[in-house]
C-alpha cells in the first residue's frame, strides 16, 4: 500500500476518535438518541431523515476521495490530505444530502461518470431499501389483517357459540318449563279429581244425613200422629164438655191438674193469639180459657179458625204456667199435652214445666195454601173414589199415607168409635190412663 493510502487511513482514523472522544468524553455533551438528532456538539438538526441517509453521504464521500486519490494518481501529483480531512473533520449534518461535486472535479469527466454511477447506485439502494421497508410495511400490515381478521373469527365463533349455548340453555329451559308445567297441570288434575271425589263424598254423606234426619223426621211425626189418634178420645170429650169447637186449622192444649198453663199461638202474620188477646185479625179464636181459677182437674185451651179460612203460612205454639194454684194433687213439674192439627194433619207433642219458669216453644206447623189445599182434596176423593170401587182397600191407604191427612179433624172425631171412658181418679203423678201424656 502506498504511503499517501495508510496517511489518509491514519488521518480518518484519528479524526474518528477525535470525533468519539468529542461526543462521549466531553462533561457538557447532552446527548439525544432520537432518530433524526445529534450531539450536543452537532447544534443543528441532521439533513438527513434516517440513519441509512447519513450513511449514504459518508459513504459518497469516501468514494470523492477515491476518485481524487486516482486522479492524483494519474497526473502524478499529491493527494490534497489536508483539505480532504477538513472535509472529514465537518459534521456530516453540515452538508447537504444531494451537495454539488468540489468545483477541482467539475472538470473531469470520469470523475462525474463515476459519481453518478455512485448516485445510481445508491438511488437503487435507496430504492432498494425503501422497496423492503414497504415489503416489510405491507407483510407487517398484512401480518395485523390477517391477525385482526383472525382475532375477528375467533370472536365470532365465540359468539357462535355462545349464541348457540344460549339457545341450547334456552331451549332446555323451555323443556324443563314446560315439564314443570305438565306435572303441575297433572298435580293439579289429580288434586281436582281427588277434590271431586271428596265433594261426591260429602254430597253423598250430606244427602245420607238429610235422608236419615228426614226418615226420622218423618218416623217422628209419624208417632205423633199416632198419639195424636190415641188422644182423640179424650180430646172429644173435653171440647165437648167446654163447648169448644174443632176445624180444618186447630190447636188444643191439655194437662192433668188444677195449675193455669196458657195456650200462645203466634200466627202467620206475627200476631200472637192467648187469653189476653183472645180473637186475631185473621180469624183465630181462643174459645176456651181453662182454670184462670182452679176449676178442673182435666183442663183444655182450644185455639181454631173458622173452616177454610186459615191464612196459609208458619204457625208457632207456646205453652206458658201462668199461675200455680194451691190445691191439692197439682204438684210440679205440670205435665201437659199438645195437638196440632195442620189441615188434616194431626200432630202430638207433650212436654213439661215448673211455676216461674219462662215460656217454652212447644212446636210449629205449616199450613197449606188454598191451590195446595185445593190438590189435597183431589188426592183425597181419589182416593175415595178407588177404595169405593174396590181398587184399593181403605186400609192400603192409610197403611201408604200413614197419616189421617185424609180426613179433616172434624171428621176424625166425628168417627170415633169408642165411648169415653169412665173418669180415673188421679193417681197424683198428674197423667191419667188415657191420653199418655208420659
Amino acid at each position: 500500500m502506498e504511503t499517501g493510502a495508510w496517511l489518509m487511513v491514519g488521518i480518518l482514523a484519528g479524526g474518528f476518535f477525535v470525533g468519539l472522544w468529542y461526543i462521549l468524553i466531553r462533561g457538557d455533551a447532552d446527548l439525544d438518541m432520537r432518530r433524526g438528532i445529534v450531539a450536543d456538539g452537532l447544534r443543528k438538526p441532521a439533513q438527513s431523515s434516517s440513519f441509512s441517509s447519513a450513511r449514504s453521504e459518508f459513504e459518497r464521500k469516501l468514494i470523492q476521495i477515491e476518485a481524487e486519490r486516482r486522479r492524483r494518481n494519474l497526473s502524478g501529483g499529491s493527494i490534497n490530505l489536508l483539505g480532504d480531512a477538513t472535509l472529514l473533520s465537518q459534521p456530516v449534518e453540515e452538508q447537504p444530502v444531494m451537495s454539488e461535486a468540489p468545483e477541482v472535479l467539475d472538470d473531469d469527466d470520469d470523475q462525474e461518470e463515476t459519481e453518478a454511477e455512485m448516485l445510481e447506485r445508491r438511488r437503487l439502494r435507496d430504492e432498494e431499501f425503501a422497496r423492503r421497508d414497504e415489503e416489510k410495511e405491507r407483510r407487517q400490515l398484512e401480518e395485523e389483517t390477517a391477525a385482526l381478521e383472525e382475532q375477528q373469527e375467533r370472536l365470532k365463533k365465540e359468539q357462535e357459540e355462545q349464541q348457540e349455548k344460549e339457545r341450547l340453555e334456552s331451549e332446555q329451559a323451555a323443556e324443563a318449563a314446560r315439564l314443570a308445567a305438565e306435572r303441575d297441570a297433572a298435580a293439579q288434575s289429580e288434586r281436582d279429581a281427588e277434590e271431586a271425589a271428596r265433594q261426591a263424598e260429602l254430597a253423598a254423606a250430606e244427602e245420607q244425613r238429610l235422608a236419615e234426619i228426614q226418615a226420622a223426621q218423618e218416623k217422628d211425626a209419624l208417632e205423633r200422629r199416632k198419639a195424636a189418634n190415641r188422644a182423640l178420645d179424650e180430646l172429644r170429650a173435653r171440647l165437648e164438655r167446654e163447648g169448644a169447637r174443632s176445624s180444618d186449622v186447630q190447636v188444643s192444649l191439655m194437662w192433668n191438674n188444677y195449675n193455669d198453663l196458657d195456650l200462645h199461638v203466634v200466627c202467620p202474620s206475627g200476631e200472637r193469639i192467648h187469653g189476653g188477646n183472645r180473637k186475631s185479625s185473621c180469624g183465630g179464636e181462643l174459645d176456651v180459657d181453662a182454670n184462670v181459677r182452679p176449676d178442673s182437674r182435666k183442663p183444655i185451651e182450644n185455639v181454631v179458625w173458622p173452616e177454610g179460612q186459615a191464612p196459609a203460612g208458619t204457625y208457632q205454639v207456646f205453652v206458658h204456667y201462668y199461675k200455680k194454684h194451691k190445691k191439692r194433687r197439682s204438684k210440679d213439674p205440670t205435665k201437659f199435652q199438645v195437638i196440632a192439627n195442620a189441615y188434616g194433619d194431626l200432630l202430638e207433642y207433650s212436654g213439661e214445666l215448673n211455676f216461674g219458669e219462662e215460656i217454652q216453644l212447644v212446636c210449629s206447623f205449616n199450613v197449606p195454601t188454598m191451590e195446595e189445599r185445593e190438590e189435597i182434596k183431589r188426592q183425597l176423593e181419589q182416593q175415595v173414589r178407588l177404595a169405593e170401587t174396590g181398587e184399593v182397600a181403605a186400609d192400603k191407604i192409610l197403611e201408604d199415607e200413614e197419616t189421617p191427612k185424609q180426613m179433616e179433624f172434624g171428621e176424625l172425631v166425628d168417627e170415633i168409635e169408642n165411648e169415653l171412658a169412665d173418669d180415673v181418679e188421679d193417681d197424683g203423678s198428674g197423667v191419667p190412663p188415657a191420653p199418655d201424656l208420659g
